[in-house]
């Protein structure tokens, strides 16, 4: 089972990663909403009996990340991945009011994600590098332990989820 959920996260997952039964991915839909991946996560595994991976973007695990307590108070047979580039779409933004606050888009830098999870008796890696992440996934599958896989990203890699900026309305009027 597949959990996805994120902006960027939710994106590039859509597109790499292939399905290859029905109802086996578990997602928000199209302009679906965050902070569901969790909750879905948690039925999965205790429905299913099975294995479950969640792929999360930081800001949607950040909706419902403590459900990782439920994951572990359980002892559920979920994974989850959090791609964690410090932010929403990225963790570079700028306040763009001017102010010395850091826009609020931007994460606190190196949040770590695992130590959650390690909190609660889970199993708790972070990831640096795609060997590691595999390394770590390939890990917790095979342990069917709760675990959480802080998977450290580019935060400067990110764009607008979907990519549709270029739909956003425009004038039709000429500008003088």
């Amino acid at each position: 089972m597949l959990v996805n959920e994120g902006a960027n996260t939710l994106d590039f997952t859509r597109s790499i990663v292939d399905m290859y039964q029905p109802r086996k991915r578990l997602d928000v839909g199209t302009w679906g909403i965050m902070g569901i991946g969790m909750g879905y996560a948690v039925a999965a595994a205790v429905v299913t009996g099975n294995q479950v991976i969640a792929i999360e973007g930081d800001s949607a695990f950040g909706f419902s990340g403590m459900e990782v307590e439920t994951i572990c108070r359980y002892k559920l047979p979920v994974c989850v991945i959090v791609f964690n580039n410090n932010g929403v779409y990225r963790g570079t933004d700028v306040n763009g009011s001017g102010g010395t606050d850091v826009a609020p888009t931007v994460f606190v830098k190196g949040a770590r994600y695992d130590l959650m999870m390690q909190a609660f008796g889970g199993v708790g890696v972070t990831a640096r590098t795609p060997a590691e992440l595999s390394q770590a996934l390939n890990e917790a599958i095979a342990s069917g332990k709760p675990t959480l896989i802080n998977a450290i990203i580019d935060e400067t890699a990110g764009t607008e989820s979907g990519r549709i900026t270029s739909l956003n309305p425009q004038t039709a009027a000429q500008k003088k």
